[in-house]
């Protein structure tokens, strides 16, 4: 608590590589008898900024992937039928960047790029809060209550280490390991109410996050994962989605700041272009159950 309360008040920027998976069970089927799943990867890069009290802005670029063979049939099928989700979907696999500075949320990509005027190439897509860094995570460890609701229900606590995505091995780290309802997330996380858009209904409010914060001595976070699903029990039968994400906090930086895009090459524009749905945070995918 008191370190992420230091790095809160140092308004620091710090370096974020983010990767995992989303399935959704809605659009998962059976075909000649075998199970078929609907899932995307995505990778995601950039930085983060801090403010006194959160994340203020990020840049970020995000790329989608569809690694399982079964994933990559079922979006190309649907999107071959004219299906606006799964053709977002396959569009999202060419990089996107997006800026988000000053509640405002900026992005440039295949997604957005047609549907702008010439010579503009960054689509204004309006508000957006927590600094737009948490769409593909969970959970915001830089809201101090979110973190201290996390650390109070911790049902494992140990020394460890791990190896980042660079290469480099961390030892004498702290991992923290626990679990935590929507309900209650939504009810202590900012972050994840925006997220959600909405109270999670009885359907859902008892779906869990299952969640491990690995630190370094000081208690600074150096790398989050989180697996959430929406099944609960007596939900046998119901389309369900699940999603994973782990996010790296590489390098702590000073007097470094996020900036909009110059505002010569920036369009406020409705949507993505031909009325494709923009589908690119969790927040969709759990709303996607299909009853």
């Amino acid at each position: 608590m008191a370190a992420v309360r230091r790095l809160l008040s140092a308004q620091l920027t710090v370096r974020v590589v983010e990767w995992g998976d989303v399935q959704l069970g809605s659009r998962s089927r059976v075909i000649n008898n075998t199970a078929n799943t609907f899932q995307y990867d995505f990778k995601r890069a950039g930085s983060i900024q801090l403010g006194g009290n959160g994340v203020v802005a990020s840049d970020l670029s995000r790329r989608l992937r569809f690694e399982r063979d079964d994933s990559a049939a079922l979006v190309k099928k649907d999107a071959a039928d004219g299906d606006p989700v799964a053709r977002s979907l396959l569009i999202q696999t060419r990089p996107h960047r997006s800026v988000s500075v000053n509640g405002k949320l900026y992005t440039t990509g295949p997604l957005y790029g047609p549907a702008l005027p010439k010579g503009k190439t960054w689509a204004l897509r309006g508000a957006i809060p927590n600094g737009g860094a948490f769409t593909d995570q969970a959970l915001d460890v830089f809201e101090p209550q979110t973190l201290k609701k996390l650390l109070s229900d911790t049902y494992f606590r140990k020394r460890s280490g791990f190896k980042d995505s660079t290469g480099r091995i961390h030892e004498n780290t702290m991992l923290y390991k626990g679990k935590i309802t929507f309900a209650d997330l939504y009810a202590v996380s900012p972050a994840f109410r925006a997220l959600l858009g909405q109270k999670p209904d009885a359907t859902l409010a008892p779906a869990l996050v299952w969640w491990w914060l690995w630190t370094d001595k000081n208690g600074t976070p150096m790398m989050v994962d989180s697996i959430w699903d929406t099944w609960i029990k007596g939900g046998a039968g119901r389309p369900h989605a699940r999603g994973a994400a782990r996010t790296e906090y590489l390098a702590w930086r000073p007097h470094v700041t996020v900036k909009p895009p110059r505002s010569s090459l920036v369009a406020k524009i409705e949507g993505p272009a031909g009325g494709l749905p923009e589908i690119d945070d969790v927040g969709e995918a759990i709303r996607d159950r299909r009853n």
